[in-house]
């Protein structure tokens, strides 16, 4: 029985994951918003909700390697959005964390990814929508055991 279940769990992914990548949260369109790829919002968003982090812990939360982290936040860094900071506590530890102009990027983000997903959703009814939103809660309370 439980093999039948994750069966079915992966056939539905499978139909899932290219539906959500390209018909709803199409990077293209999600992401275009002042060249900045998909990482970059990413890291952005990820310091929004943590005052600093390390290159190790962003690394860790948005599943890149360092190596590739590297080339992301300098340009960050290089476009005004991000700083870096030397611990007090240990000269080898380098904090990362938003600017001014890092936070108001990330709140022009959520306007303009709410705005798209707004339009994307015109044709849902509210109860749908709160539907939608529900099972989307059950599904990351599950699934965090993951991340």
């Amino acid at each position: 029985m439980r093999e039948e279940i994750v069966e079915k769990i992966l056939a539905d992914f499978l139909v899932l994951v290219p539906i959500l990548n390209k018909k709803i949260l199409r990077e293209s369109e999600l992401y275009k918003l002042d060249d900045l790829y998909p990482s970059h919002i990413q890291i952005l968003l990820l310091l929004s909700k943590n005052k600093q982090l390390t290159m190790s812990e962003i690394s860790r939360e948005i599943h890149v390697i360092n190596s590739n982290l590297t080339p992301l936040v300098d340009k960050l860094i290089k476009l005004g959005y991000l700083k870096r900071q030397p611990s007090k506590k240990d000269r080898r530890v380098v904090h990362i964390s938003l600017t001014a102009s890092g936070k108001k990027q990330v709140e022009k983000h959520r306007v303009y990814a709410c705005a798209y997903l707004n339009e994307q959703f015109q044709n849902i009814d509210e109860a749908k929508l709160a539907e939608l939103q529900s099972h989307l809660d059950g599904i990351n309370q599950i699934l965090e055991s993951f991340i």
